[in-house]
């Protein structure tokens, strides 16, 4: 078909159309309604997809400023691949999209005064192994370092900045996450911290992460409080 606009030659002498040119016209107007209508069918689809990327649960867009940080070039290779079910698992890695946190997770028990352990290396966060799993009904409780009372900056620096509705990604070593949403943000006097609550082992499956706060006291070689986030499986 030639590139250039067709004119019937009617429209300019204005001499009659013929039958042959009739044909013409209603092959054009034929093929005009056939594109029409495939047209029509490519919107639908294309408002079907756009629907149901607006209803996916991952919200990828609200953390793409965070995701950047880790140059993940898709939501599976930064969310992990999530379980059908909330079966539990053993962590080996936690995200925080909004704050930029990627951490390996070191598991823990009790010290010699029965506190709970914490992390070896400042870029680690340590799961309490004695209480519930991630999945599990019960708090999965990880705590790690704000900073080591100088200058060296601890994995969990910025948990401060956490925001209630913000996702935390527990992961295990084959790659498998629960999502879970935090729901609430308490700090509490390092010596009257709710340890029943924040160690339980009933209830709804929760991720709770601990680290410090408030002021260093040198006298007792820690900080005043703690701050405390709860997070929920969703």
């Amino acid at each position: 078909m030639s590139e250039k606009p067709l004119l019937l030659s009617s429209a300019k002498s204005g001499v009659l159309v013929t039958k042959k040119t009739s044909e013409h016209i209603l092959v054009y107007v034929m093929a005009a309604i056939g594109l029409f209508v495939v047209l029509v069918g490519l919107l639908d689809v294309s408002t079907r997809a756009s629907r149901a990327v607006e209803n996916s649960n991952i919200g990828f867009t609200a953390f793409a400023p965070a995701v950047t940080l880790f140059n993940a070039s898709s939501t599976d290779s930064f969310f992990g691949t999530p379980r059908a079910s909330a079966a539990p698992l053993i962590p080996t890695n936690l995200k925080i999209p909004s704050i930029g946190l990627n951490a390996s997770v070191e598991q823990v028990g009790k010290k010699d005064d029965g506190s709970m352990g914490t992390p070896q290396k400042f870029e680690d966060v340590a799961w309490y192994s004695l209480g519930s799993k991630p999945g599990e009904p019960g708090n999965a409780v990880i705590d790690g370092h704000v900073n080591n009372a100088l200058t060296k900056a601890g994995v969990f620096q910025h948990l401060s900045s956490v925001k209630l509705g913000d996702m935390i990604i527990v992961s295990d070593s084959s790659g498998h996450a629960l999502n879970y949403k935090v729901t609430d943000i308490e700090e509490y006097p390092a010596d009257t911290a709710p340890a029943a609550s924040i160690f339980a082992t009933t209830g709804p499956s929760q991720v709770v992460l601990i680290t410090c706060d408030g002021d260093w006291v040198p006298a007792d070689k820690t900080f005043s409080a703690r701050l405390v986030v709860f997070a929920r499986l969703q």
